[in-house]
């Protein structure tokens, strides 16, 4: 269902965050495949950074912030970042948002009996099989075969 399919006196429990983009089930499952690849390029990303972080801090025990080893290592940290925040975008232009990167958990806003729902994701599931309400949480997962 679309955003214009909402029920006339729904009520958000919050507004969407800006830029949010609402989609239909089937939109959500066949952006599936891309935002689980997104996902997985962010843990390995997350990973690194958080690597590079450790490495940064013993360096800069040693050696002044002009030291070159010290400015490569920043220098990759934002490029990083930099990556990383272009993925994020690649996710929310397909609609998709993530909720957990361990255990990797992914959210699509969409709209359930004619009322806003977020279609929910996680590794280890075959397909976007499950919703909650805003207004309920993750641990409220229906199965969409309810809806």
């Amino acid at each position: 269902m679309e955003l214009n399919e909402l029920s006339p006196d729904a009520e958000l429990p919050y507004p969407l965050p800006d830029g949010a983009k609402v989609v239909t089930i089937d939109e959500a499952r066949s952006s599936l495949p891309e935002a689980c690849n997104v996902l997985m390029v962010l843990q390995a990303m997350s990973d690194e950074a958080h690597d590079l972080t450790d490495e940064l801090e013993l360096l800069l025990d040693r050696y002044p912030m002009t030291h070159p080893h010290v400015m490569e290592v920043a220098e990759h940290l934002g490029e990083l970042v930099a990556q990383w925040q272009g993925n994020v975008q690649r996710l929310e232009s397909i609609g998709a948002r993530i909720v957990s990167m361990d255990p990797g958990r992914l959210e699509w806003y969409g709209v359930v009996d004619r009322r806003m729902a977020l279609f929910s994701w996680a590794v280890g599931e075959e397909d976007i099989e499950w919703y909650y309400r805003m207004e309920e949480g993750f641990p409220s997962r229906k199965p969409l075969i309810e809806a």
